[in-house]
């Protein structure tokens, strides 16, 4: 996500000085300078001459965008800093976070621009030049977003709904797409312009060794493997004593990828005698874990190696799937085909080529027609199954997607052959792991009668089979107990049932002893208990759910255990447990040093909500400042230093806050309780008591009209959710055949409004104090 948000900063940057299509400028002439033979032998190699500057590629509507931008001398030491800055700033990006992403991308497009005016205009500053070759590799790292690979079809998707909503102009979309593609296959040639010209000027300069390393990496992407070799063999020399063992494990890499065995063994051995990087058990661990990552590549490369003499078609396909480890794309493609054409009846080198897309660019376009043609051929394995499987479906959607797109207002798409389609490799899966098809085989049967009445939009009938789907997979773990992906339906499912007795028996399912210490299933299941606790205001439920949590395995990520374990201590401490109550801010404060972002926010508002209610407001209003600084567009901050301004009778602007909150908040239950309030707003004088009523008796009809949630989390406990349901099928050359089906919870303390009670008036679920716990499973 970071890559496309450089692709849409491209147009937002600052404009170089206009050479027409002359590339960035020599430097001009200077005293003659020391010159190293050997760097200069590296440079004439991969120097492949002056390029057009990437300003040059960006369209006419683009560039009068930005012509203004910029002014005053172009090489000054001033505009030379900001752009080394700008774009050593990349790194410092959060996927997660939207505005660090989008600002982050306009800084670095910025930065390009300006370092490239800079040397149009005559600089030959080394830092400079360094900073340009990363530039470029980043640049180059947008190639995921061409043809039709996953990510392509991403952004082709957007861009059809662009023009459909009129955010563009069609022509212009279409500029702006070429242009990235020009600029993607321009990126390595100027990275190794770049690269030369820094070995050239500037031998002695520290940079050296690192450009060495990333130009050696374009040239194991572009499978030049000589010249990648001979580049990280260089990266280290130059080193010296210096070079480490990570440095040493990157030429190791290199050279088995190379398929320069002898190479390998002696990067590999170096390596190991100089070992991790720093002190400390963590860094060992990881670098004891490279190296057996680094003996897997070695061996792979060695046993390539031994195939190649073996004529027959089995070691043939083995030699071709271990070249796709390796990375050796065009070689294992140029094998497969050869195959192929010599085997015209045997499904298993279709495949082969079938893998061999997904692994360069995820084309899965082209994977499925090669997995269509491939169904009528001999010898349909394992692989070919999960490849299809994990391919057809995601294509199935995209296709869909794209054509309600492209065609508003016109019948909705028969799906039945499609569904046929994957029911049939479904049922011929079951050969090979009959476990996973049959859970497959329910989500494809559900999906088929779910979608229609989606996309017809009949909401209370596509929500009844869905809420069939736990019981359904929890009868599937009778026949096939240690099913991983069963186990995780059940719980995930959980959050759409409407009934709490159902609720109730399927997160307290007892595991088999298989699964009891195994950390995914036992956190899918500590999730949905809190979960289930939270939503049904269920005291049983909660205590079921820190009786799990006290006994998650140790190999579950630390973080995560300690906050599921505090939001349950939270809520314990906010009914009275003050030992709870302890333990739940020390953890909230630990996370907040350690995290980052939205999960440092969040950590910081749950301290401060807990901070609060000891009745230190000041201190809490500061760490809720803090909570807004980590993520400034989260919501859940403002909302409580609102609340807590009202109890400080400081209510100028609370009116404007909540309506804003109630207007923006992806949560729903921080737009309810926004709304109640402005009802308690109203009640104190500020607003109409009439109308807010009326206005969150129709926001909680809309609430409960448009979850798909069984049951609206009102939040009474004062802890809202906001969960993200991740459910995905796809094929990786990696794990092979995955199968995602998890909710992951983000649970945020909140003063609760006190209005809610009495507006949502006394339901069943009424808010109690801990209870028994239901029956815990292990």
């Amino acid at each position: 996500m970071r890559r496309l948000a450089l692709l849409v900063a491209l147009a937002g940057a600052c404009k170089p000085t206009s050479t027409g299509t002359a590339t960035p400028a020599e430097a001009t002439t200077q005293a003659p300078r020391r010159v190293d033979p050997e760097l200069t032998a590296m440079a004439d190699r991969i120097d492949p001459g002056p390029q057009a500057p990437l300003y040059e590629v960006l369209p006419a509507w683009l560039k009068s965008k930005v012509d203004a931008a910029l002014t005053g001398d172009p090489k000054s030491p001033k505009l030379i800093a900001e752009a080394r800055e700008a774009i050593a700033a990349v790194d410092k990006i959060k996927p997660g976070d939207p505005q660090s992403m989008l600002q982050g991308g306009f800084e670095f497009a910025r930065g390009v621009l300006l370092a490239e005016r800079a040397v149009t205009a005559g600089s030959d500053d080394p830092e400079l030049l360094a900073a340009l070759t990363t530039a470029y590799r980043v640049v180059h790292d947008l190639q995921m977003f061409q043809g039709n690979g996953l990510f392509g079809q991403m952004l082709n998707l957007a861009a059809e709904l662009a023009r459909k909503e009129a955010k563009a102009e069609s022509a212009q979309i279409e500029e702006a797409l070429a242009a990235l593609k020009i600029a993607v296959a321009r990126a390595p040639a100027l990275q190794m312009h770049a690269t030369a010209r820094l070995l050239r000027e500037h031998p002695d300069h520290p940079t050296v060794p690192p450009v060495l390393v990333r130009a050696g990496q374009v040239k194991m992407e572009v499978e030049q493997y000589e010249d990648a070799v001979a580049l990280g063999k260089l990266a280290v020399a130059r080193k010296g004593e210096k070079a480490s063992g990570s440095d040493f494990a990157g030429l190791t890499m290199a050279c088995a990828r190379g398929l320069d065995v002898a190479c390998a063994d002696m990067a590999r051995k170096t390596a190991e005698a100089r070992g991790p990087d720093g002190p400390g058990e963590d860094k060992a661990a990881a670098f004891e874990k490279r190296l057996a990552e680094l003996d897997e590549a070695v061996a792979i490369a060695r046993k390539a190696l031994v195939l190649a003499a073996s004529p027959e078609l089995e070691p043939q396909l083995e030699r071709g799937h271990l070249l796709l480890k390796l990375g050796r794309l065009s070689d294992a493609e140029k094998l497969f085909t050869a195959l192929r054409e010599a085997n015209p009846t045997d499904a298993r080198p279709v495949t082969g080529q079938a893998v061999a897309a997904v692994r360069r660019n995820l084309d899965l376009v082209t994977v499925v027609k090669l997995v269509r043609w491939a169904n009528d051929l001999d010898h349909r394995d394992r692989l070919y199954y999960e490849v299809a499987l994990g391919t057809v479906p995601v294509v199935m959607i995209g296709e869909v997607a794209t054509q309600m797109a492209q065609t508003a207002g016109a019948p909705l798409p028969d799906l039945q052959d499609e569904f046929a389609e994957v029911l049939q490799l479904t049922a011929a899966y079951r050969w090979f792991d009959p476990a996973r098809a049959a859970v497959l085989e329910l989500l494809f049967t559900t999906a088929q009668e779910a979608v229609p009445k989606i996309l017809s939009k009949q909401r209370d009938a596509s929500l009844a089979g869905l809420r069939k789907l736990s019981e359904k997979a929890l009868a599937l773990t009778r026949k096939f107990p240690e099913s991983r992906d069963a186990w995780r339906l059940v719980f995930s499912g959980t959050r759409l049932l409407n009934e709490l007795g159902k609720v109730r028996a399927l997160v307290t399912a007892p595991l088999p002893p298989a699964l009891q210490q195994d950390p995914d299933i036992r956190l899918q299941q500590v999730r949905a208990q809190l979960d289930a606790a939270l939503f049904w205001e269920d005291a049983g439920l909660l205590a079921t759910a820190e009786q799990s949590a006290a006994t998650l395995p140790n190999e579950l990520d630390a973080d995560t255990a300690a906050t599921i374990r505090a939001t349950i201590d939270a809520v314990k401490g906010r009914q009275g447990d003050k030992a709870a109550l302890q333990r739940a801010v020390d953890a909230f404060a630990a996370l907040a040093e350690r995290k980052t972002g939205k999960e440092q926010s969040t950590a910081y508002n749950n301290a401060a909500m807990i901070v609060a209610h000891a009745s230190e407001v000041e201190t809490a209003m500061a760490i809720l400042q803090r909570a807004h600084e980590a993520a400034n567009d989260e919501l859940t901050p403002a909302y409580n230093m609102s609340a807590l301004a009202f109890g400080l009778q400081a209510r100028d602007g609370l009116p404007e806050m909540f309506a804003k909150i109630v207007q923006y908040s992806q949560v729903p239950g921080l737009r309810l309780h926004a709304q109640a309030w402005l009802v308690a707003l109203a009640d104190a004088g500020l607003g109409d008591v009439a109308v807010t009523r009326q206005e969150f008796a129709a926001a909680l009809d809309k609430e409960q009209g448009g979850s798909l949630r069984g049951r609206l989390p009102l939040g009474r406990w004062g802890v809202i959710d906001q969960s993200e349901f991740n459910v995905s099928l796809g094929y990786s050359t990696v794990a092979g055949l995955t199968l995602l089906d998890e909710v992951v919870s983000r649970w945020m303390l909140i003063v609760p409004a006190p209005t809610m009670e009495a507006l949502v008036g006394r339901s069943k679920a009424k808010p109690g104090k801990p209870a028994a716990p239901a029956k815990p499973s292990r």
